[in-house]
């Protein structure tokens, strides 16, 4: 069913659908920290990805993990969800809708691909990763983190690996209580 015309059509579909993700990125991303809030970040994975295909698999919707996430954190707290700055050039920008429902969901920011991930991880109260590098980078800034993959990095006392959901509420509760101790990093 390969033909020239279905060929170009659909690089030319692939290229509009790039273009229109990423207009709507830049108007609608945040590339400021909301001022006298507490935050715990979220970045999201690149997808399609092992970490979340192979490693992770029950918690490769994304979409759910901020749902969760976002009812567990304390009251006065925020969600920083960051795309993540590959996603688009590598694999093609998410649907339009899914970043929409991520806008609208209550106490959730979402900031642009291209915001410095290391001025989240320094401002930051604690960092939530499915099972990405974000979660090591937080101990090396000394933020507590949780993940969900099973990491070599989750040896750290500072990185929480939980099972299931169900633990999140209290896995951030005492994550928000801990000291990160540089000393187990290096």
């Amino acid at each position: 069913g390969r033909t020239k015309f279905k060929l170009i059509f659909n690089e030319v579909l692939i290229r509009f659908k790039r273009y229109s993700r990423k207009k709507f990125i830049d108007k609608n991303f945040l590339y400021k920290i909301p001022v006298n809030n507490n935050f715990i970040f979220f970045p999201l994975q690149q997808e399609p990805e092992r970490s979340l295909l192979i490693s992770t698999p029950q918690y490769s919707n994304q979409m759910k993990t901020i749902d969760f996430i976002s009812k567990s954190i304390p009251k006065n707290y925020v969600l920083i969800v960051k795309e993540h700055p590959t996603q688009g050039p590598a694999r093609g920008w998410r649907d339009i809708s899914l970043y929409k429902k991520i806008i609208n969901t209550p106490n959730v920011k979402l900031f642009h691909p291209n915001f410095d991930s290391r001025i989240l991880l320094e401002n930051c109260e604690a960092v939530v990763s499915v099972g990405g590098t974000s979660s090591f980078e937080a101990a090396i800034f000394g933020k507590p983190s949780i993940i969900f993959a099973d990491l070599g990095y989750s040896v750290i006392p500072s990185v929480k690996k939980l099972n299931s959901y169900d633990e999140l509420k209290d896995g951030i509760k005492n994550s928000l209580k801990s000291h990160v101790n540089p000393i187990h990093v290096f």
